[in-house]
């Protein structure tokens, strides 16, 4: 199962509370050591994109809690800080402050604490001054911090297969990579985005869009928000089609609706199915479509155009 979307509550660890103690009777004075400090909470990127898996039945995740102080001035131990693992292009979005904190390799290379772990308490000894020489109370830890987090990923590929459902963007996909998609001959095959790697360039099949895709319709905006970080589109579109263009503009005209600056994004426009129609048709279909942009007719059983596709997208 591909989670792109996850609601979680980070809890840093509690700080361990200070200890109230005195020397035995051979010596006087306080000797309570202070709490350990809480855990802190880190989240680091990765590039394994199935990372948001870990929320699909944990919705709480917390650091240690601090220990609390030991007699003869003996401070806990601190609480062990908790690192969670994000595929890179998540973004989270604060739902109390709504603060959004982008994770990728350029921002956040290393780890990012997102919350701070409570302070440990002190002891009577710590407490102790001129004033108050035998403190008889120790301070309880301070609670660590606590953040309801939308965790939202949005996928970061070098290019992009899109088009209508069913004009062979995970037969395409398995062809320029090693990605094992199942496929068949109907609508909505692909119900989560594939993905797979092409001389180290990342390609993801992106499910299939309808008209009012940007409205819900279909499998909806759920799908349409991973082709904002893809750099270059693959438009995909059948040569048995009866209005090249027709498909064509219902896609383009989703991508816009839901974010204009799609219109800004590289495209090739790749002509599937092309061994089921006659080259006269390919001409013909690939003449109307070229005012939109390059045209690359193609059939996944035809390899020397598999090979200039690949050629193409080096």
């Amino acid at each position: 199962m591909f989670i792109d979307e996850a609601d979680v509550t980070f809890v840093a660890g509690h700080g361990g509370a200070g200890k109230a103690s005195f020397y035995p009777g051979y010596k006087s004075g306080p000797d309570g050591g202070d709490g350990g400090n809480g855990g802190n909470i880190y989240i680091c990127a990765t590039s394994d994109l199935t990372t948001l898996n870990q929320f699909s039945s944990v919705k709480i995740k917390k650091a240690e809690d601090g220990y609390p102080g030991q007699r003869y001035r003996k401070s806990g131990k601190n609480g062990n800080n908790a690192t969670i693992l994000l595929p890179i292009g998540c973004e989270l979005i604060d739902q109390d402050t709504n603060e959004i904190i982008e994770v990728n390799n350029t921002t956040h290379p290393i780890l990012l604490c997102i919350c701070k772990g409570g302070q440990g308490g002190r002891g009577t000894y710590a407490l102790a001054n001129p004033s108050n020489t035998t403190p008889i109370h120790a301070e309880p830890g301070q609670p660590g911090q606590k953040r309801r987090i939308h965790i939202e990923l949005k996928l970061i590929a070098d290019y992009g297969l899109i088009g209508l459902p069913n004009v062979g963007k995970s037969s395409l996909l398995n062809q320029l990579t090693a990605a094992k998609v199942r496929v068949a001959q109907y609508p909505f095959t692909t119900v989560e985005p594939n993905l797979g790697v092409m001389n180290g360039k990342i390609i993801a099949d992106i499910p299939g869009l309808l008209e009012g895709a940007s409205k819900g319709k279909g499998l909806g905006i759920k799908f349409l928000k991973h082709i904002e970080k893809v750099h270059i589109l693959l438009h995909c579109i059948s040569a048995e089609s009866d209005d090249v263009v027709a498909d064509y503009q219902i896609v383009r005209n989703e991508l816009h609706s839901f974010n204009p600056m799609m219109d800004q994004k590289e495209e090739i426009i790749v002509l599937t199915k092309s061994d089921t129609v006659s080259d006269t048709v390919i001409k013909e279909k690939s003449s109307i479509l070229s005012k939109f942009g390059e045209i690359l007719p193609l059939s996944i059983h035809d390899f020397e155009k598999l090979q200039k596709l690949k050629e193409v997208l080096q």
